[in-house]
């Protein structure tokens, strides 16, 4: 039994655990697919997850911004197609929509703009929120073949490979993959999931937004949006509390009311 003045859950899952969205176990025995009906852990509580304790510990003592109004926003939308990608249009909408939330403080880059070269520039450094609405794929035999797909640059070929994310300098209070299995990786005894997660952590991210399965295109988008309206609307660093608000905002949605469409993106950090 849980005391019920616990608002926020922080988990460090074990083994292929570390793949589990607690939010979307049920609190009691349910009957049949009523979702609408059914009570998960993200109806009690924001949840949150972390590698380790001595991890969060070391996170603890860096200091986050004291303000969230820069926002970079990056979303190749179309691929070439020798990578056998499927486009993403809404991800159009969602870069768009969430920049005219920040209004000033954000920077849009999609289409060609949206490229490896940018990425590995020294322009994110500006950024406290960095948002890539694209495919990633990732490699459970091999986890530094993992990657992001961006567009090619003048020197770049577009593919972003964990094993270069580890060589990279983030510094964001938060970076979101808005991606299909962002959140994999291989299963390791004692270390949880090696996979793009993790180097995003080591590249300087404080807290990140990752996905466990392939997710929707329309109902990504409107989860995403959502969380950012949450965020300035609480005008707080509290990424828990905005992402579970939005999840709860998109179960209402008539054609999103399954656990499939709530669960797959989980904030590792706080």
């Amino acid at each position: 039994r849980v005391n019920a003045s616990i608002h926020e859950l922080v988990i460090i899952p074990s083994g292929r655990l570390s793949a589990l969205p607690f939010e979307a176990l049920p609190l009691k025995k349910t009957a049949g697919q009523n979702f609408n009906s059914t009570d998960y852990f993200i109806n009690k509580w924001a949840l949150s997850y972390e590698f380790s304790a001595g991890l969060m510990l070391q996170k603890s003592k860096s200091k986050m911004s004291t303000t969230m109004n820069n926002v970079f926003l990056c979303a190749p939308i179309r691929f070439d197609s020798s990578k056998n990608l499927s486009d993403l249009p809404a991800t159009e909408n969602e870069v768009n929509t969430i920049a005219q939330l920040f209004q000033a403080n954000a920077k849009v880059y999609t289409y060609a703009r949206a490229n490896e070269d940018l990425i590995k520039s020294k322009e994110l450094q500006k950024f406290n929120i960095l948002h890539l609405a694209t495919h990633g794929i990732v490699d459970s035999d091999n986890p530094s073949q993992s990657e992001i797909f961006l567009n090619s640059g003048n020197t770049e070929d577009g593919n972003l490979y964990c094993r270069e994310i580890y060589n990279m300098n983030f510094g964001a209070d938060l970076v979101v993959l808005s991606a299909c299995e962002t959140g994999l990786g291989k299963f390791t005894k004692g270390e949880g999931v090696i996979g793009l997660s993790r180097a995003l952590t080591y590249a300087g991210a404080k807290s990140i937004i990752v996905s466990f399965w392939k997710v929707s295109d329309e109902s990504t988008s409107e989860l995403m949006i959502d969380f950012y309206k949450h965020l300035l609307e609480n005008k707080n660093h509290n990424f828990s509390r905005a992402i579970r608000e939005a999840k709860l905002q998109v179960m209402k949605h008539p054609g999103y009311s399954s656990p499939y469409y709530l669960a797959p993106f989980v904030l590792i950090g706080k």
